[in-house]
């Protein structure tokens, strides 16, 4: 069951979407510096890679390209009936396993995709590296990118609505920058834009948050497999 939902996901066009999409992101966040790489000006590939990862841009789109690749697939499948015989054959466990283990592949591999595209494309443009790549950068939107999946696929399944796998994450992050700039100005670590920075403690954050949101997503699917099924 968890292979197949991972088989599913890579065949889904709004997974290479979201990853061409990622990169565009990306790009877009180098502001003015895009010039300099274009012109193949000596500047550091990885130093621009780190740049792009903690831009605004990346932090306002990361919550519609993390849950576009999977997110809504539980609902789609409860909705339409197709998850009767899915349940019959796997089981409920493996069932809720696969749906949560497969919206967490498919938001963290078109990122991790993406950002290793994204950084080919800087090296083959300017090529002298000289900053280490910014792994811990990369865990960072990796771990964001799952929480805004799972958020989606919870959301989806509250609702009743495919649009809100997309909507609830944008949505979420929105209304937690709201909250750190004007009423939370101290809490930084609810602020999306500083999910992004790979500080130790903002992963450790996000790895909690994370937990929850999956804990939450499978005891929200549960509820929906029983009433359906």
């Amino acid at each position: 069951m968890i292979l197949y939902d991972f088989r599913r996901a890579l065949r889904s066009i709004w997974f290479y979407i979201a990853l061409a999409a990622s990169v565009a992101s990306l790009w877009m966040d180098l502001g003015t510096d895009s010039y300099w790489v274009l012109h193949g000006s000596i500047v550091d590939p990885m130093e621009m890679l780190a740049k792009a990862l903690s831009g605004s841009g990346s932090a306002l789109s990361l919550p519609l390209l993390a849950s576009l690749p999977y997110s809504a697939n539980a609902f789609q499948e409860l909705s339409s009936g197709a998850a009767r015989m899915a349940v019959f054959r796997s089981g409920r466990t493996a069932y809720i396993i696969s749906k949560l283990l497969s919206t967490i592949f498919a938001a963290a591999l078109s990122q991790a995709s993406g950002v290793l595209l994204f950084t080919g494309l800087l090296l083959a443009a300017c090529p002298a590296a000289v900053s280490p790549f910014p792994a811990h950068m990369l865990i960072s939107r990796l771990l964001s990118a799952i929480v805004f999946s799972i958020a989606g696929g919870t959301g989806a399944l509250l609702s009743k609505d495919t649009v809100s796998a997309i909507a609830v994450p944008t949505a979420m992050s929105f209304t937690l920058f709201m909250l750190s700039a004007r009423f939370f100005t101290g809490v930084w670590l609810i602020n999306p834009l500083s999910w992004l920075t790979g500080e130790i403690d903002t992963i450790l954050f996000l790895c909690i948050f994370l937990l929850v949101m999956a804990a939450l997503y499978v005891v929200i699917l549960r509820k929906e497999v029983l009433r359906y099924v």
